[in-house]
């Protein structure tokens, strides 16, 4: 019976506590879908979400051989200065250098595009050299030449040079299977010791001698360097070397080629990051202040499928092979040339070198800048 007394009434008091435990549920529930609702958007945020309708913005990279991924959109353009290797010997430029032999300039040839037909068989995929450092010795057991070179032999050759008499007798010994022209020429290039073990500074105002026993002084920096493409581009060269790619590469266009470039000239700290990034393996990628992209002059060429013939030979990478070298360009690294120059083959890295000398190492089948400085003391080293 309900009377004036009902909140003292147990009826009445245990109904007023059931609505109370229903209210305090539902708001437990509306709690707990909030806190659900803030950890969902938090989670949307830490992982970049995006929902149907959102855009992100994507880079490009060039994996390359032997380097890390290397943005190809834009460059740092200043680094941590990183003290160079010790050095045991300086190299001043050549006092008595052997002029090079003149080239007639000639017109540029009518270019004929090679065939683009698919080669039957696969192409081959480009092998990396081991981690070790490679050696310049190419036989491990030397064959004695049947005929023993003589130092009279070796005399009469033009490039022969009286202050290198000592290591031409040393080299001999050591390689009794070369013939005289290989032992002066590699002796004159310095290949015919191991690599890094005997470093020289090459002094010159614009160097093109940079390899594993010539390197760059610590403050060099090339006088000019321009864009390659226009004026917005972050890739830069020498004057000389953009205005030359840029002729070959409007031949390549004419003949149904297209080239382009992914990297350029690279400061040394620059080079000095990728090389630590590679593991510091050499053969794969140039030590700081060994590397031809410090001088702008160097650059890798970029073809339909990504690096020039990284995947093996192509029909682009074979026009640039025959036609380079009426621009001044040179391959820099072949396959044949790994144990003179150290690197690996890099069908992709072309250096300016000029036209008379380009031509000159084409039509003499010198193959590596090796051994044309070799047997032209002093040419390469003064350009």
């Amino acid at each position: 019976m309900r009377g004036k007394n009902n909140k003292q009434n147990p009826y009445y008091v245990g109904r007023r506590s059931a609505r109370m435990k229903f209210l305090a549920g539902i708001g437990t529930c509306l709690m707990l879908v909030a806190a659900v609702a803030c950890v969902a958007i938090a989670v949307f945020i830490m992982l970049d979400i995006h929902l149907p309708g959102q855009t992100s913005e994507v880079f490009a990279y060039a994996a390359t051989p032997g380097y890390m991924a290397e943005p190809i959109i834009a460059e740092p353009t200043s680094w941590v200065h990183v003290a160079p290797p010790e050095v045991v010997e300086e190299l001043s430029p050549s006092p008595a250098a052997t002029p090079l032999p003149t080239v007639a300039p000639t017109p540029l040839p009518a270019v004929t595009p090679l065939p683009t037909a698919t080669p039957s068989a696969p192409a081959p995929v480009a092998t990396p050299l081991p981690t070790a450092t490679p050696t310049p010795t190419a036989t491990p057991t030397p064959t004695p030449n049947p005929n023993p070179v003589t130092l009279d032999e070796m005399a009469e050759l033009s490039f022969f040079l009286n202050h290198n008499v000592g290591l031409y007798l040393e080299f001999m010994a050591e390689r009794p299977d070369l013939d005289a022209e290989s032992i002066v020429w590699k002796v004159n290039a310095s290949v015919h010791v191991p690599f890094y073990s005997l470093v020289r500074v090459n002094h010159q105002p614009n160097p093109l001698f940079v390899t594993p026993t010539y390197r760059l002084p610590p403050d060099f920096r090339p006088a000019e360097l321009v864009p390659v493409n226009n004026e917005s581009c972050h890739l830069r060269a020498t004057p000389e070397t953009v205005a030359a790619f840029r002729q070959l590469r409007a031949s390549a266009q004419a003949a149904n080629f297209d080239l382009s470039v992914t990297s350029a000239f690279r400061t040394a700290a620059r080079q000095a990051e990728l090389w630590t990034q590679n593991g510091r393996r050499d053969g794969s990628i140039a030590r700081p202040y060994h590397s031809e992209h410090q001088t702008g002059r160097a650059l890798d060429l970029w073809g339909p499928g990504g690096l020039l013939d990284q995947r093996g030979p192509s029909p682009t990478g074979r026009w640039v092979s025959a036609n380079a070298h009426y621009y001044g360009f040179i391959i820099r690294y072949r396959a044949e040339t790994t144990h003179i120059t150290g690197y690996i083959h890099e069908p992709w890295h072309i250096t300016f070198v000029g036209s008379d000398i380009s031509k000159y190492m084409f039509e003499n089948n010198i193959l590596s800048l090796e051994e044309f400085v070799g047997r032209n003391p002093g040419a390469a080293l003064s350009w």
